[in-house]
């Protein structure tokens, strides 16, 4: 089997699909993996054949912004950025490997072209990865996409009206116009409110996240498939364990513009006399003339720190919340933009940390859980998270696409 794989993301897109492809591989599979230029090395480290179709001037620019961190600016400048330029490059990856009865299209939901091509070639099968919930409109409990409070949640026909009304305004007109061009480049009529439902694959939908995380979402399709979290982490930097138990602060690998945030960090560690581990990927994040009690570290994997750590602050994405959980440590999220919201949301029901919404509140809200972390759901999570090969489960899907195909080829 030949599989086709996309991340057009950071690092918590990229580490899934790279994790699926190397459980492919592993088994006998060809992988290709189309991604941004910035992960192109992790990719090929485990032994993945790398299309780097963003470029590294194009992603630094995509990241690069204030405005990118934003609520509503953020996505939208994604979806631009997406539709622009990875749109039409992923398709000529697809049309250069693709064989006939032989390729499997494995598609990160801003993946397009894959969803096209699928509707062009039946026999050619899409799984699509979500990496995270909030991708799904469940309307009896909607995803949070924002820190407002004015953010409607309920009844169920005004969360449609919501959702048309986002599609017809915002996204299709941003979207739209191309999608249906490459359509039309295979004779296939227009689609419309792309980012619905029609963005995921009518073969195979594989979550990676439980169902518990996300309750809502058992039902939401039947070809949703559950696979659990990917805590794969991998080529992350050498260091030593630390032995005092920091609380770690992170904003994420690519987020630029947090200096601020490690500030407020740094002050919380001084007003608690704990220890403090700040880690960015870009160091002019870094305060100056840190005190000795608060370390700064380039990226390195969290599978492989948080064991050693006392609880960690950190924004919200997927795979930080993931790992903490699995490391069994509290957590504060200080969601800026994207998921970082539903997630935040998301562990605090659980039980297991809790939604920074005052950055002033920082210190008082870490001496609060700190205290006060003597919660069962933390060990019964981090066994539950000890038993699952997330990739593994979504390769065996995957496999199963290819199988079905030849078959029928």
């Amino acid at each position: 089997m030949r599989a086709i794989l996309s991340a057009p993301g950071s690092r918590g897109d990229v580490n899934p699909m790279v994790a699926i492809g190397k459980r492919l591989r592993d088994q006998g599979h060809e992988v290709i993996i189309s991604l941004a230029e910035p992960y192109a090395e992790i990719a090929a480290a485990e032994g993945l054949q790398v299309e780097p179709v963003i470029s590294q001037q194009q992603f630094d620019d995509a990241i690069g912004t204030a405005s990118v961190w934003k609520p509503v600016r953020g996505p939208i400048a994604v979806f631009r950025l997406i539709i622009a330029n990875y749109l039409p490059l992923h398709q000529q990856v697809i049309h250069r490997y693709h064989k006939p009865g032989e390729t499997v299209l494995v598609a990160h939901p801003l993946d397009l072209a894959s969803r096209i091509f699928r509707d062009a070639n039946p026999g050619t099968p899409l799984a699509t990865v979500l990496p995270q919930p909030v991708t799904l409109r469940t309307l009896q409990d909607p995803p949070r996409l924002s820190p407002w409070w004015f953010e409607l949640s309920k009844p169920q026909w005004a969360m449609r009206m919501t959702y048309w009304f986002a599609d017809n305004a915002v996204l299709d007109p941003i979207i739209r116009g191309k999608v249906n061009r490459q359509r039309r480049e295979y004779n296939l009529p227009a689609v419309r409110r792309i980012m619905d439902q029609w963005w995921l694959s009518p073969d195979r939908v594989l979550g990676m996240f439980p169902d518990w995380y996300a309750p809502s979402t058992k039902s939401f399709c039947s070809q949703l498939v559950h696979c659990g979290f990917p805590l794969d982490d991998v080529n992350g930097n050498s260091f030593d364990p630390p032995v005092d138990r920091p609380i770690v602060f992170t904003a994420g690998t690519a987020h630029q513009h947090c200096r601020k945030f490690f500030e407020q960090a740094t002050a919380a560690c001084q007003k608690l006399q704990r220890s403090g581990l700040l880690l960015s990927s870009h160091p002019e994040n870094f305060p100056a003339n840190l005190p000795e009690t608060v370390r700064a570290l380039p990226y390195v994997s969290l599978g492989q720190l948080l064991p050693h750590c006392s609880a960690i602050v950190h924004h919200g994405g997927i795979g930080t919340t993931s790992q903490a959980m699995a490391a069994g440590i509290p957590q504060v999220i200080r969601p800026f933009a994207f998921d970082q919201f539903d997630n935040a949301t998301r562990v605090e029901k659980l039980g297991v940390g809790r939604w920074l919404k005052q950055d002033h509140q920082l210190a008082d809200t870490l001496a609060n859980l700190l205290a006060n972390d003597s919660s069962q759901t933390l060990p019964d999570i981090q066994r539950r998270l000890q038993l699952t090969d997330s990739p593994a489960i979504a390769a065996a899907e995957i496999e199963k696409l290819g199988a079905a195909a030849s078959e029928h080829s």
